[in-house]
């Protein structure tokens, strides 16, 4: 059964773009149509890999989403200003929310669920009030960063990054025990809670970078700036066959395949003219099959 969870991410990447190519008469795999999917697949993709850390400790991070919009929202003031603080500034961003998320959960024992939620609500509106509840250029001589040369650099440096230090390190290592079982794991020498932060540390950088990406795409920062990210990035994570209680079957290669899949799908479902609320509805009943294909009911406690 495992083996075949393994693959199912795998088939359903297939199916999706044999399904949508069929449907379209081959637009789907048109070069225009791939240049799209490879934009809005490159946050996605590198949103997921942040929260992997923190997946497969057996946490959520719901604030991914508002984190998007306050950075970016950051990232388009201080251009406005000095168009080199924008990346550091959206990074730094990101580093001090995971910090807080981090350290509410670690020292304070707050369930990952509760803490991130309320972060969410807060940054939507700082977001608001940053955005004075309408949008923030961008200058226009930083609309030049927005190609497929700089996105695809940054993309696979963090993919290559990420998968170095998830897999062959102890960073990694303790992260999926923790997964695996905090009291088993706090016992063998893993540091816990100084791994929960770090976790949303890396989360929070990943997400300041997403809200920098999607800023230079878009042109603007606006208050609705990554609306329901976090949820595509959850429902992308379990797509590519993330568990949500983590642990050892906790793999990076659930963010690529599952942010893939995402993109392709979205894109696909608005090549053939499924309206937005439709697919609202079609991307929650895939994500309801997906739950119940990964979810491994022996263990007991889902969320910590």
């Amino acid at each position: 059964m495992r083996g075949f969870k393994r693959i199912v991410p795998y088939i359903g990447l297939v199916l999706i773009i044999v399904l949508f190519s069929a449907l379209t008469g081959g637009k789907l795999l048109s070069f225009r149509n791939l240049k799209l999917i490879f934009n809005q697949a490159v946050v996605l993709i590198i949103g997921c890999i942040g929260v992997t850390f923190v997946m497969a400790q057996g946490s959520l991070d719901l604030s991914q989403g508002s984190l998007l919009g306050i950075s970016g929202a950051m990232a388009a003031t201080f251009a406005a200003i000095t168009p080199g603080l924008s990346l550091p500034l959206a990074i730094l961003t990101g580093i001090a929310v995971g910090m807080i998320n981090g350290t509410l959960l670690a020292f304070f024992k707050i369930p990952s669920f509760i803490v991130t939620l309320c972060v969410l609500f807060v940054l939507r509106g700082l977001t608001v009030i940053a955005t004075h509840s309408g949008s923030i250029p961008l200058p226009f001589a930083m609309l030049s960063l927005d190609n497929f040369r700089i996105k695809a650099s940054i993309l696979v440096t963090v993919i290559l990054a990420a998968y170095y230090a998830y897999t062959y390190t102890s960073l990694g290592k303790n992260m999926r025990a923790i997964g695996s079982g905090e009291t088993s794991a706090r016992y063998s020498g893993v540091p816990v809670e100084r791994m929960k932060v770090l976790a949303y540390l890396i989360s929070g950088l990943l997400c300041g970078l997403c809200g920098w990406l999607n800023v230079v795409r878009t042109g603007a920062a606006d208050s609705k700036t990554g609306l329901l990210f976090e949820l595509d990035i959850l429902t992308a994570l379990v797509l590519g066959g993330m568990p949500l209680t983590g642990g050892s079957s906790a793999k990076l290669q659930s963010a690529i395949i599952g942010g893939l899949m995402l993109a392709l799908l979205s894109n696909g479902m608005v090549l053939v003219g499924i309206k937005a609320e439709l697919q609202q509805a079609v991307k929650g009943v895939i994500f309801l099959l997906a739950v119940y294909l990964s979810f491994e009911r022996e263990s007991v406690v889902m969320i910590k």
